[in-house]
């Protein structure tokens, strides 16, 4: 991989002395320079603070985007602002120094505004959300703000009622009066809505109930976490009720039912926790009779580590698999132990899978080299993503994944001994769309396999904790790897394992900015 042109001459711009003349190239430039500044943590110096707060530098920028940074102020989105009133999209991430006067800086006045993100932005209150107005308003992401409440929602819902996407995970002080107000403000209009990990609904199935009825063209509905664990609902055998008519894609990740909930026809993409103490014939029965159900995203995992829950999930296993099958396309289980029967349903039943996770003490290896077996033919060449950790594996059993699933974007292999130089580089010959790797805890790994990995494959993410490799594959990852964003390097006493100096490097050479 390398750089493009205008990345080269971001970089080159940013190595020289900045003066007022930068205010004045086209405006996609400048929203790259911003950018630039904001990825390698350049907005605290005395001259490009000076550029950004500049009379013309934040003209006619269309689109202002803040990730992980802990320089950006009020006054410099204020400076931003002031003189451009034609952005269309707001991204504020994880910006700890920026208040309530800064969101609302940056949002007086923006009648063009069509997205707003103010994700893990856990100082806002609803003071944040009192400017909000934009008459193209259309998508709102305010997940991880604990501090705002429903009634900071109803004031954004009353003055934007054109809003259709709006994200909502991990607000813990909203109730279940948000429920009622968005489907009462924007319920006609709502496409998109994601409420994951909530903590101070009182009655959510009721809350939700009234909210899917009155939102007739809700497509995509996210739910993990959603339902309280209540005892006497578990006891009667209560069974939720989720309407929509419209309703396409639902994520019911967490929720453990006894009874699976009443669902619209129209569903064609779920992803659902079970445990294995479900009514395997009720929730069987349920998605054999959504017509058009095309896509399952099934999570397998057992609550107590007991003989009675193992068999209850590989039994669970042995009922969904010969049915659906052909539906599932992403599985992950996490069992102490998976008997041969399910395994080989796994191996051989699945046509289109493409991401599997297994977290599993024992299991039969030779039965997971045989699913790999076959190089581009095999049954796991359409497997994207791959995740195995804490097992333990034969050098057959590695080199198998490597050769068999080719088109893996996503791979971890943790905590493995059997992990060395020579799978990596085997990986390397024929995996060449890996964006993604997990090798922690692999001690046998050193700087030549990753290097191997660095120069053939665009990587992304990197995690390389508890490993041998040292300062020179750093430096190699600088060097191939421009689009890094992420790398997990400290080993698990908190002590980082690589030099200052090689660290450096690498946030300077990446294009975005590299989390550590």
């Amino acid at each position: 991989m390398v750089k493009s042109l205008l990345n080269l001459c971001l970089s080159a711009v940013c190595q020289h002395e900045l003066n007022s003349e930068l205010s004045f190239i086209p405006v996609e430039c400048r929203q790259k320079l911003l950018e630039f500044f904001c990825s390698h943590d350049q907005l605290s110096a005395s001259d490009c603070s000076t550029l950004v707060c500049s009379k013309y530098f934040g003209c006619n920028i269309p689109s202002l985007t803040f990730y992980l940074s802990a320089e950006l102020t009020d006054e410099m989105l204020n400076q931003l602002t002031t003189n451009n009133k034609y952005v269309e999209k707001i991204t504020l991430v994880d910006c700890p120094n920026v208040t309530n006067l800064g969101a609302q800086a940056v949002t007086t006045g923006q009648i063009l505004l069509r997205q707003l993100e103010l994700r893990a932005m856990h100082q806002l209150t609803d003071q944040c959300l009192e400017n909000v107005y934009s008459p193209f308003l259309y998508s709102v992401d305010l997940s991880g703000c604990g501090k705002i409440t429903s009634q900071g929602i109803r004031t954004l819902l009353i003055k934007n009622p054109t809003i259709g996407c709006l994200y909502l995970n991990h607000c813990r002080s909203l109730d279940d009066q948000v429920l009622y107000d968005i489907a009462h403000y924007v319920g006609d209009r709502l496409h998109v809505l994601e409420l994951d990990f909530p903590t101070s609904l009182a009655d959510p199935a009721a809350a939700l109930h009234y909210l899917s009825s009155q939102c007739p063209n809700l497509s995509q509905l996210s739910l993990a976490r959603f339902f309280h664990e209540n005892l006497e609902d578990v006891e009667n055998n209560v069974q939720f009720v989720i309407d929509g008519g419209n309703l396409k894609t639902l994520d019911l990740y967490g929720n453990y039912f006894s009874l699976m909930p009443q669902l619209p026809p129209t569903v064609q993409s779920i992803r659902l926790s079970v445990s294995g103490d479900e009514d395997s014939q009720q929730l069987l029965s349920t998605l054999m009779d959504q017509p058009f159900l095309n896509s399952i995203n099934l999570i397998v995992s057992v609550r107590e580590a007991n003989i009675q829950a193992v068999d209850n999930a590989n039994h669970l296993l042995c009922a969904i698999i010969p049915l659906l099958g052909h539906k599932i396309t992403k599985l992950q289980i996490s069992v102490p132990r998976l008997f041969d029967e399910p395994l080989k349903l796994v191996t051989e039943y699945l046509p289109n899978l493409t991401h599997l996770s297994l977290e599993i003490n024992h299991l039969n290896t030779n039965i997971l080299q045989k699913y790999f077996a076959g190089g581009s033919k095999s049954n796991a060449s359409k497997l994207k993503c791959l995740k195995i950790c804490r097992m333990r594996m034969t050098y057959r059993v590695l080199f198998a994944i490597a050769r068999g699933a080719r088109n893996l974007t996503d791979l971890e292999t943790s905590h493995m001994s059997s992990v060395d130089d020579r799978f990596l580089c085997l990986l390397g010959g024929n995996c060449r769309q890996l964006r993604c790797l997990n090798i922690n805890g692999c001690r046998m790994v050193s700087d030549k396999g990753l290097a191997v990995l660095a120069k053939r494959c665009p990587l992304r993410e990197v995690r390389i904790r508890g490993t041998a490799c040292t300062d020179k594959s750093i430096y190699t990852l600088a060097q191939f790897c421009p689009e890094l964003e992420w790398i997990s390097y400290a080993d698990y006493s908190g002590r980082p394992k690589f030099s200052d100096a090689a660290l450096q490097c690498l946030r300077d050479s990446c294009i975005q900015k590299v989390i550590c």
